[in-house]
């Protein structure tokens, strides 16, 4: 099948590179020119990606067409396109709730919200869907982790944690600045920092246990990671994240409003 791509940012760019990756079968993928140097960059990369210059034309030559664009864009430009009935449209646009894309997409009723990451690329990483959608499911299964939500207010709370990306590499690039400054290479410290970080996330994707089980489980009495988690707890650190997060959420909320 062919799959039409609105929006040639950071996410699509991701999410094509995935696709290259993954054992997923396509005939063409299409691409708008919006950014032209992404767009041009991804269709001299692969050979079943071509350029098409008007959005209507990506929509009446795709089977799927995902929506990209920012949301102020997103706004402007939906409601100047005609979908098919029989058509999957997947929209990555955090805003645009489940009631604005049905009233702006009809005829077509096959609807997704998703939000993938740029950890796509290589086929790692959470992929948040609302509503459930079997084949939707299923592709991006192929992708990394589907992870579909009941409802608006669970989809909304499960972007929120993709509000957490740039905050986690803050916290990486704080231990590879603390060793750093004491002598350690900065290649050397990012390689301990990521594989650190690598290892316990797949341990924590392996575990039956539940996340607060492996908190006691990797910190020994009296040793040093109950001393760390010990003194970021009095000072608040992790209250604070819950109460920032709680922020982010009421945004997301508002928009989709």
């Amino acid at each position: 099948m062919n799959i039409g791509f609105i929006g040639t940012g950071k996410i699509t760019t991701s999410v094509i590179q995935g696709l290259f990756r993954s054992n997923i079968k396509l005939k063409q993928i299409l691409i708008s020119e919006r950014n032209k140097k992404n767009s041009l960059a991804l269709s001299k990369k692969f050979k079943k990606v071509k350029i098409v210059k008007d959005n209507q034309e990506i929509i009446q030559r795709s089977s799927w067409v995902f929506i990209a664009v920012v949301p102020g864009v997103a706004k402007k430009i939906l409601k100047e396109l005609t979908f098919k009935k029989n058509q999957t449209v997947v929209s990555f646009v955090s805003t645009l709730n489940m009631t604005y894309l049905k009233k702006t997409l009809r005829p077509a009723t096959s609807i997704v919200k998703a939000a993938p990451l740029p950890t796509i690329a290589s086929k790692l990483g959470p992929i948040v869907l609302f509503p459930k959608n079997k084949k939707v499911t299923n592709f991006f299964n192929h992708l990394g982790m589907a992870i579909v939500a009941n409802n608006e207010k669970e989809n909304n709370h499960l972007w929120t944690m993709t509000s957490t990306m740039a905050t986690y590499f803050e916290y990486c690039n704080t231990l590879e600045n603390w060793l750093v400054k004491r002598k350690v290479s900065s290649a050397k410290a990012k390689d301990l920092v990521a594989s650190l970080m690598f290892g316990l996330s797949h341990s924590m994707l392996l575990s039956k246990s539940k996340t607060k089980e492996l908190v006691t489980d990797y910190q020994t009495k009296k040793g040093i990671n109950e001393e760390l988690l010990k003194q970021l707890k009095q000072e608040k650190i992790f209250s604070s994240i819950d109460r920032n997060l709680t922020k982010i959420f009421d945004r997301i909320k508002k928009a989709n409003d």
